[in-house]
């Protein structure tokens, strides 16, 4: 029976937004190797964490490497590739030590082929396209918060309020968030400190 690894990664804004949530990732990796009689090693799963990020900086990826490493495990799964990585050269890093350790990895929401020159480059490319995207994102939410800060706007997200400030219409109604007066003797020695 193959042993298998299920390897689960959502970063917070994925798991609000795409419905990528840790939970529907390790039920589809349940059901799968149940279909397929593979034997779960355990669930590898990196909740909060980007995709970006160096493959020894994600807890979970550490791990399974580490057992990779110490011959426990003969394939990886995940639903999707860029749950695994939205980073080509810490792709390639990985790869290389799967490789290593004839561990193979498959996807079971997609098709992939690492076993023909053309499916590596397929790889490549669509990894090549998720690390873009999050480059991307990346940019213009640091581009949002630049205009927000430059206008003085408030540059927290959702409906939380900094203690110590309250949220109130400009000259121009615009909603900036100022300190709140009851407590502007606190928040400045806070600022102050």
């Amino acid at each position: 029976m193959l042993r298998v690894a299920c390897y689960e990664r959502v970063s917070t804004e994925e798991q609000a937004l795409h419905g990528a949530s840790v939970e529907a990732q390790t039920e589809a990796l349940n059901a799968y190797c149940t279909q397929h009689s593979l034997k779960v090693v355990d669930h590898y799963t990196d909740a909060g964490i980007s995709g970006g990020k160096p493959a020894f900086k994600r807890p979970a990826m550490s791990r399974l490497l580490e057992d990779v490493k110490a011959g426990k495990i003969d394939m990886v799964i995940f639903t999707k590739l860029d749950r695994w990585f939205r980073n080509v050269p810490e792709y390639f890093k990985v790869q290389e030590i799967l490789d290593a350790h004839q561990v193979g990895w498959k996807t079971i929401h997609e098709d992939f082929d690492t076993t023909t020159p053309n499916g590596r480059m397929t790889i490549t490319i669509f990894l090549a396209l998720a690390q873009n995207e999050r480059e991307k994102g990346s940019y213009r939410v640091k581009a949002v918060l630049r205009h927000k800060f430059s206008k003085g706007e408030a540059c927290f997200g959702g409906r939380a309020i900094p203690l110590g400030y309250i949220k109130q219409r400009d000259e121009n109604g615009v909603m900036r968030l100022v300190k709140d007066p009851e407590t502007r003797d606190a928040v400045q020695a806070f600022w102050d400190y």
